[in-house]
């Protein structure tokens, strides 16, 4: 092969190695179609526990290993529910503050065992708690970009840079009528930015359609109501 060549499909090659897949309907979400090992994701909203862990569904059926870190109130049938296969997912508990308002500690223990989560695991979904230094925040990076894996974060990044941040708006729970119904699917409309997205990315999602997991949403035909016959300025000559 020409050396020039060579060259130039290096990176592109390397990076499509390097991809972890998602789920069809969040690929044109992403800049590489995927989610890319070595690299942060923040997940920010309304929807944002959700969106995290249908980002990571289809790598987990495909085989990859997900560390769930520090989010209690994140629940394995809710996992399950949004594709997460429950015999990939481990969840590892970084500890409880001591509630001391000088308590530094928090940030420190999380990052010490995030570094050793993410040495096992293809990716980690987890937040990031108050105080975490800043030169921690750099190290964690370095480790993640060493190690090859992926971290999804949810909610406010603190001193961690994201490569994407995927923003859920618009939300709107379908299947219950005046009085009457069950909760059955949720629309919500995702915006993917970030240094490397060069401009804004936009979908319309069911997170979770009906029957679970995450599905594309038809756009809403926009309405165009029809004037009145009668003129406003018309009526008011005399």
């Amino acid at each position: 092969m020409d050396l020039a060549l060579a060259a130039a499909v290096a990176p592109t090659t390397m990076a499509a190695e390097r991809t972890v897949a998602v789920a069809p309907p969040l690929a044109s979400l992403l800049p590489e179609g995927g989610l890319v090992r070595g690299r942060t994701l923040a997940c920010e909203g309304l929807a944002a526990p959700s969106l995290a862990l249908s980002l990571v569904a289809e790598a987990g059926r495909a085989g990859a290993w997900l560390a769930v870190l520090d989010l209690p109130w994140l629940g394995v049938e809710a996992a399950v529910e949004l594709g997460v296969p429950a015999e990939r997912l481990v969840r590892v508990d970084a500890g409880r503050p001591d509630g001391s308002a000088g308590n530094d500690q928090r940030g420190e223990l999380w990052g010490e065992v995030l570094g050793a989560v993410l040495d096992g695991f293809d990716l980690v979904v987890t937040r990031v708690p108050p105080r975490v230094p800043a030169t921690l925040g750099r190290r964690l990076q370095t480790r993640l970009r060493t190690r090859g894996a992926v971290l999804v974060l949810i909610g406010d990044p603190g001193p961690l840079s994201p490569d994407v941040t995927v923003t859920s708006a618009e939300v709107r729970w379908e299947g219950v009528g005046g009085g009457h119904g069950h909760l059955r699917s949720r629309r919500v409309g995702v915006e993917a930015a970030g240094r490397r997205v060069p401009r804004p990315r936009r979908a319309e999602l069911w997170l979770p359609a009906v029957g679970g997991a995450v599905a594309a949403a038809v756009p809403e035909p926009t309405v165009l109501h029809p004037r009145s016959t009668a003129d406003p300025v018309l009526d008011t000559v005399g």
